[in-house]
C-alpha cells in the first residue's frame, strides 16, 4: 500500500511539470497594454519586450513599448522602437505620427519631416499630423514650406484655439504680419484664456507699429500669468508710445522676476539713453545709467553686438 502511494506522489509530480506553458506573445501584449494604462511602466515595458522577444515582428508590440517609453521620457528608445514599428507596418498611421514626435522632441528636424510626410499621405486630413509637419517644416528654417499643411490643418479642425495659434506663429516666421494677426486673434475669440497667444499676438502688433493694440494685450497677458517675457514686450510697447516711465516699470518688473533677464536691462538703458537725449543740454547722469545697464546685460550675455556697439559709442577711449 505505501508502495502504490510513492508512486502515485511521484507521478503526480511530473505531471505537474509538464503543465508548464510558454506565454503566448498576444497575452503579453496585453498584459503590457494594461499595465500602461495603470502607470505602471516598467512592467509594461518589462511584458512587452518579452512579447517582442517571443514575436520580433509584432509591430503593435513596439509601439506599445514605443508609447511607454515616451510617457518615461526615454526619447531615443522611444523612436528605435517607432522606427522598427514602421519598417513592419510601413503604412500604419501611428507608427509614423510617433516616429514624428519623438523625431522633433530629440531635435531631428529633418527626419521629423519625412516621418510627418508618411503619416500625412496615409491620413491627408489628419489636422495633428499637418499642423506637426508644418512646425516640423518650421523648426528646419523653412516655415514657407509649412505653411499649405498648416493651412490644411486649420481647414481640417474647424475651429480649434490651438491650431490658429500655430497657424498665426507661422505666419509671423514668414513674415506676413497680417495673417499672423487675423488667426491669433481668431484663437483668443476661441478661448480667451491662453497667455502665451497674447504674448505673441502683442509681439506681432509691435512688428506692425500698433503699439496701443501691442499695450492691451500684453497687459492682458500679465493678468493672466505674469512672467519676465511678458514685462519685457510690455516695456518695448511702452517705450514705443515715448510712455518712459511706465516702460522703465515694466522693464524693472522684469528683472523682478528674473534678475537675469538681459533683455529687460537691454530695454532699461534704451530707455534711460532716450530721457538723456531729450533734455538741453543731455542730461549726462542718465546716461551713465545707461551704460551700466548694458554693461550688466554684457556680463550676462557678451555676445550681444548691437548693446556692444552702443557701449563703445557711449564710453570715452581710455
Amino acid at each position: 500500500m505505501m508502495k502504490r502511494a510513492a508512486t502515485i506522489l511521484i507521478l503526480a509530480a511530473s505531471l505537474t511539470g509538464c503543465m508548464t506553458t510558454t506565454a503566448d506573445p498576444l497575452d503579453l501584449y496585453l498584459k503590457g497594454q494594461l499595465e500602461a494604462e495603470k502607470g505602471h511602466l516598467p512592467l509594461a515595458i518589462a511584458s512587452l519586450t518579452e512579447a517582442i522577444e517571443k514575436n520580433p515582428k509584432m509591430g503593435l508590440a513596439y509601439i506599445a513599448r514605443g508609447d511607454a517609453y515616451k510617457q518615461q521620457g526615454d526619447y531615443g528608445k522611444a523612436a528605435t522602437d517607432f522606427e522598427q514599428a514602421v519598417k513592419l507596418e510601413p503604412y500604419n498611421f501611428n507608427a509614423n505620427f510617433q516616429l514624428g514626435l519623438m523625431y522633433q522632441y530629440l531635435k531631428r528636424f529633418a527626419d521629423a519631416v519625412l516621418a510627418y510626410q508618411k503619416a500625412v499621405e496615409i491620413r491627408p486630413l489628419d489636422a495633428e499630423a499637418n499642423m506637426n509637419l508644418a512646425m516640423a517644416y518650421t523648426q528646419l528654417g523653412q516655415p514657407l514650406r509649412g505653411l499649405p499643411y498648416a493651412q490644411r490643418a486649420v481647414q481640417g479642425n474647424g475651429d480649434s484655439p490651438q491650431t490658429h495659434a500655430n497657424l498665426g506663429i507661422l505666419y509671423a516666421q514668414i513674415g506676413y504680419d497680417t495673417a499672423a494677426i487675423d488667426s491669433l486673434k481668431r484663437s483668443i475669440e476661441l478661448n480667451s484664456r491662453q497667455p502665451e497667444v497674447y504674448v505673441n499676438l502683442g509681439q506681432e502688433y509691435i512688428n506692425a507699429g500698433k503699439f496701443d493694440q501691442a499695450k492691451n494685450v500684453l497687459e492682458t497677458a500679465r493678468s493672466l500669468a505674469p512672467s519676465p517675457l511678458v514685462s519685457d514686450r510690455l516695456g518695448v510697447a511702452f517705450y514705443k508710445l515715448q510712455e518712459y516711465e511706465q516702460a522703465n516699470a515694466s522693464f524693472q518688473d522684469a528683472l523682478r522676476l528674473d534678475p537675469s533677464y538681459y533683455s529687460a536691462l537691454n530695454g532699461l538703458g534704451v530707455v534711460a539713453m532716450s530721457r538723456a537725449l531729450v533734455t538741453t543740454p543731455p542730461d549726462v547722469n542718465r546716461a551713465k545709467e545707461a551704460l551700466a545697464y548694458w554693461n550688466r546685460s554684457l556680463m550676462i550675455k557678451p555676445d550681444q553686438d548691437v548693446i556692444q556697439k552702443l557701449v563703445n559709442k557711449y564710453t570715452p577711449a581710455q
